[in-house]
């Protein structure tokens, strides 16, 4: 969804707009207060105290970011370049070394709070980064306007992950000017304005789990009734996958599982890097690492042998979580309400090897069976004009209309051998939403060997809204109707 200047001339010209937009003018009182940080992210109370923010912001602004307050920087060049200096040069107090010149490890938890002494500086290049351990959130908004983030540095470059917040800044700057919006503006619209319209957008179901994973901490101090929330695991954690958690010492035993609410998320700011957020926490009877040890199948598994040392996002195979059913049923334990793990099936008599297979044995069977055919409702390598006559070839786009200059389809359908990960299904994704936003289609469909993903678009395509369909499923005339509606698609 492109910005829509209606609205948000509604929204900053309402009582709640213009108190939002306010508060981010008055900076000096919010940095001190921490009232934008309390205000926007509270879950912050579970990981910093207001003293340990107090102190972050008082050492940085004292002893590093005061220095530049009289210097004018007219370029955004020049900003980058004062951001880099800031963050390479360590920090000192007195004769006190607080970071060592180049700890960009550690530089990379005070970058959010340097950012919003940063906007305090010098507003018109730097925003305040509020989405501390809410990167999710952030990506689900960027989908919902059509901002294209950059890509994220490796989890070994850490001065590559502190300059990210620069690379963010010039992205924003962009989309900031193009929309004539203030600087207080934008920071009203990046959490309050948007943050509102996206809380009204639906819900996906949660696919069924295909795999599960072992993550580990204490949970006490999350609070009692704690249900919800961000947590360390695996990158390719899947939406719906089953997490077992262990909680560490002075527990020292698997106390509950979980269900990953997201794909596992990459967030740069992050230390440990990778996250997913768990809900639907099923109790179960304690495991203790003691009885994990002593059983004959689990006293050889290299994580218990370690004693779930690097625990968060520890694959587990079906074997694994198969076993660990054996000990809560031997608890005298029902199993039964437990998630199981799902293991799909492709059509009798299919051999892939290639990803052409795929669109042979697979897609186009399916199409077919739902009564479309080639070069009558759907199209292999329709061109399209992009830029300068350059011409770009989606590998399906059905109900289509090819005429010239007119190129339009309303379902458009990227075929791959097979997506191994979070990476490369994300790269397919926004490959396919490239060629939607030409071709002004409704629905994306993504397919390798194992299954469709269907992304429908509501106001905008969110990489997070999605319907999962194995091949073997769609014998099911259910779920075969249910997919072929969603492609017969009727908006015009």
């Amino acid at each position: 969804m492109k910005f829509n200047q209606y609205t948000w001339n509604l929204y900053k010209q309402s009582s709640d707009g213009k108190a939002v937009i306010s508060s981010f003018s008055d900076r000096k009182e919010w940095i001190e207060e921490k009232y934008l940080l309390e205000k926007y992210n509270p879950r912050l109370k579970d990981s910093f105290n207001t003293d340990i923010i107090c102190d972050i912001l008082e050492d940085f602004w004292c002893c590093k970011v005061s220095d530049y307050e009289d210097i004018e920087f007219p370029t955004l060049d020049k900003a980058g370049i004062l951001y880099e200096e800031i963050i390479s040069t360590g920090l000192h107090i007195e004769d006190e070394e607080i970071l060592k010149i180049g700890d960009f490890d550690r530089m990379l938890e005070y970058v959010p709070f340097l950012s919003m002494e940063l906007n305090f500086l010098l507003n018109e290049y730097f925003f305040p980064y509020l989405y501390i351990d809410r990167f999710y959130e952030l990506k689900k908004l960027v989908d919902y306007f059509d901002i294209e983030l950059p890509s994220i540095p490796k989890k070994p470059d850490y001065k590559g992950r502190c300059m990210y917040y620069w690379e963010l800044c010039k992205v924003f700057y962009q989309f900031r000017t193009e929309n004539n919006l203030t600087p207080d503006e934008f920071s009203a619209f990046l959490y309050d304005y948007a943050p509102n319209l996206l809380h009204k957008e639906e819900k996906s179901d949660i696919p069924q789990p295909t795999q599960a994973w072992f993550i580990g901490g204490l949970i006490k101090g999350y609070g009692e009734y704690w249900t919800t929330g961000f947590w360390q695991s695996n990158q390719e954690t899947k939406k719906g996958d089953i997490l077992v958690h262990y909680e560490t010492s002075p527990v020292s035993a698997i106390t509950c599982l979980w269900i990953a609410q997201t794909d596992g998320v990459i967030d740069p700011f992050f230390h440990y890097y990778s996250n997913t957020y768990i809900s639907e926490k099923i109790d179960i009877p304690h495991i203790t690492l003691k009885e994990l040890q002593a059983d004959e199948y689990f006293s050889k598994h290299p994580l218990i042998r370690k004693k779930f040392q690097g625990v968060n996002g520890w694959p587990m195979s079906s074997e694994d979580y198969s076993e660990l059913m054996r000990m809560i049923q031997a608890k005298v334990f029902s199993t039964e309400a437990l998630p199981k793990l799902y293991a799909p099936d492709l059509p009798k008599d299919i051999n892939i090897e290639r990803e052409r297979d795929v669109e042979l044995q697979l897609l186009e069977p399916l199409l077919n069976s739902m009564g479309w055919y080639e070069n009558k409702d759907f199209i292999r390598q329709l061109p399209i004009h992009a830029g300068r006559g350059h011409r770009i070839f989606p590998d399906y786009a059905l109900h289509y209309n090819n005429k010239p200059d007119e190129e339009k389809a309303k379902v458009l359908i990227e075929a791959k051998l097979y997506m191994k990960n979070n990476q490369e299904t994300e790269a397919a994704f926004l490959q396919a939403r490239s060629y939607a936003h030409l071709l002004e289609s409704f629905v994306i469909v993504l397919c390798d060997r194992e299954c469709l993903i269907v992304y429908e678009k509501r106001q905008s395509f969110d990489r997070d809204i999605y319907k999962k369909y194995y091949w073997g499923e769609l014998e099911n005339p259910d779920l075969f109707n249910e997919l072929k509606n969603k492609l017969k698609t009727k908006r015009t």
